[in-house]
């Protein structure tokens, strides 16, 4: 149910649009359940704490782990762009794997669809992330990396090129070895259209036993007051089978470093808001959303309910002047 103050919000702007999917590429799924366990690989991170005591990690050597890295795996990108959002994620579990790529034109005002595809990526040879599927490659070496969508004739419809900014790696609940890597001012250059666009983007990686039951919310902003990068959630992990409860709120400066954050236990979500307390001050990160993908990750045991949601945020903290941008809204709810 939309809280009263979601649903004002709600009235107040737009209706959200869903994905229109007539644009999409689509691929016929492999019949059977995806086998990873062989292909499970080490990784150089190795945080030994959680959220509240994040590792910093070089940036210009740090590259993702070979895929996939675990029983559950997800890898994201958040591109912001002054008109226009792009997301792309591949998702993992013992049944399935999907991945996809979307996209907001501010100019338009929907979700337009580009990729939705149930064939399993390939790992290329190599000690880093490098895969492809039948029309997506993507590549996140050393210091950065590609990402390349193509049309089924070969032409290239996007391509996004991406430098880390800051890395950062901890333990989420549950895990005692499996990290989560978050960078959230990735500098980014995308070819689209015939047009050249320059903005900032936020990745994140992650795999382990997170299931069979689990839940979360997440809000995320690399637009937000020209300097500043927001990420937060809400998750339980493991319910009923050595529940894991998982939540933070970081913001980075990005030309400082500073990372504010606040204690995993000061720090929750509603529907449409994000709250924190770090050091007496109250934080408030309000979203009105603009346009929806949604997406049922189903198969086998697998059966999880993805919403993103495209959105204007708004964070204020205490006195001071308020941060207003743009973020993506994730929630995602069933068992893996």
């Amino acid at each position: 149910m939309w809280s009263r103050a979601c649903v004002a919000l709600r009235s107040a702007a737009r209706q959200p649009h869903r994905a229109t999917l007539a644009c999409s590429t689509r691929c016929q799924p492999r019949i059977g359940a995806v086998s990873v366990a062989k292909r499970f690989q080490g990784s150089a991170y190795t945080p030994s704490a959680g959220p509240d005591l994040p590792k910093t990690e070089d940036a210009q050597i740090s590259s993702l782990p070979r895929w996939p890295a675990g029983w559950h795996d997800m890898l994201q990108y958040h591109f912001f762009f002054e008109d226009m959002f792009v997301q792309a994620r591949v998702f993992l579990t013992p049944s399935m794997e999907n991945h996809s790529v979307w996209m907001f034109d501010h100019a338009e005002g929907k979700v337009v669809e580009l990729e939705n595809c149930d064939q399993r990526m390939t790992q290329a040879e190599g000690d880093h992330q490098d895969m492809s599927g039948p029309n997506l490659h993507i590549r996140d070496g050393p210091g950065g990396g590609t990402l390349k969508l193509s049309s089924p004739d070969g032409s290239v419809k996007l391509t996004v090129d991406f430098k880390n900014g800051h890395v950062f790696s901890w333990l989420p609940a549950g895990q005692g070895k499996d990290a989560v890597i978050h960078r959230p001012d990735l500098d980014i250059v995308m070819q689209y259209g015939g047009k050249t666009r320059k903005g900032k983007g936020y990745s994140k990686r992650y795999w382990g036993h997170y299931g069979p039951h689990w839940g979360y919310r997440f809000i995320q902003s690399s637009w937000l007051g020209g300097d500043k990068f927001l990420w937060t959630a809400d998750a339980t992990f493991r319910l009923g089978d050595g529940e894991a409860k998982y939540n933070y709120f970081k913001l980075l400066n990005g030309k400082t470093g500073e990372l504010v954050q606040a204690n995993s236990r000061d720090t929750y979500q509603q529907d449409c808001d994000g709250f924190a307390s770090i050091d007496g001050k109250k934080y408030v990160a309000s979203i009105t959303p603009l346009g929806e993908w949604m997406h049922d990750y189903k198969s086998g045991d697998t059966n999880s309910r993805m919403q993103l949601r495209y959105c204007k945020i708004k964070l204020t903290s205490g006195d001071d002047a308020p941060l207003e941008g743009y973020a993506l809204n994730e929630r995602c709810f069933g068992t893996l």
